[in-house]
């Protein structure tokens, strides 16, 4: 498949999971791919096999996070696309929830979307086109446990600032969508040992979709009609309750 060839994408988070996935997809697809996450060696090897290139950073630092997209997107030509996959998740109720674990999800999941996004504009404006995907999440749409409920007004976050940005890039012919899937079978719960965390994380293989479905759908969108835009989709699997 070459329906991305001569597209330019930068995918965060892609040291595991989604991020990782949609880098494959979309190196697969003909698409030039930069990958940017804080795991420096896991991205090394994913760019090695991409022929893409890697540029390791947290993208909760403004300033470091506009250095790394600038150098993305000199070393691989361009930008016109930037799929933003980055995130993380620490289920606990609002009265018992630790304040660190907040301020992480907030600062990494809309935050952290808010500086790539920011410094990728420029480059999406000189391409004359390009499209912003955002990973949102089901939990961003409702709300199955109350111990996602901060981590699901991150991803509500996610919904509203897309919006808002795909209105605000309208006339720059550049589309924003917003991507929520509901369960996948990634690590973005390893480490975790709070009985919600451990639910999830033995249900994914079972009712979850995988990385690369997920990532399939991303890939989808961006091949769209430059006219058509995917405002936002939802998708789970069919197991999922």
């Amino acid at each position: 498949m070459t329906r991305l060839a001569g597209r330019h994408v930068l995918v965060t988070g892609a040291s595991s999971g989604i991020g990782q996935a949609t880098a494959r997809r979309l190196a697969a697809e003909g698409a030039r791919v930069g990958v940017l996450a804080r795991r420096g060696p896991e991205l090394e090897r994913l760019a090695e096999e991409c022929d893409g290139v890697a540029v390791v950073c947290d993208v909760v630092d403004a300033e470091a996070t506009r250095a790394a997209v600038d150098r993305v997107a000199e070393a691989i030509g361009a930008l016109d696309g930037v799929v933003n996959a980055a995130g993380v998740v620490r289920p606990a109720r609002v009265a018992d929830a630790d304040p660190g674990d907040v301020r992480r999800m907030l600062e990494v999941n809309v935050l952290g979307l808010v500086h790539v996004t920011q410094a990728a504009i420029p480059h999406l404006r000189a391409r004359g086109r390009g499209d912003v995907v955002n990973l949102s999440s089901m939990s961003g749409r409702r709300l199955q446990t109350p111990e996602m409920g901060i981590y699901g007004a991150t991803k509500a976050a996610v919904h509203t600032l897309s919006e808002g940005l795909r209105r605000e890039l309208r006339e720059d012919r550049v589309r924003v969508t917003t991507l929520a899937p509901g369960l996948v079978d990634t690590p973005i719960f390893e480490g975790l040992e709070d009985p919600v965390s451990q639910r999830l994380r033995d249900a994914a293989p079972r009712a979850g979709l995988t990385a690369a479905e997920v990532a399939g759908s991303i890939a989808d969108v961006l091949a769209a009609p430059e006219h058509l835009v995917h405002v936002e989709v939802a998708l789970l699997s069919l197991d999922q309750d």
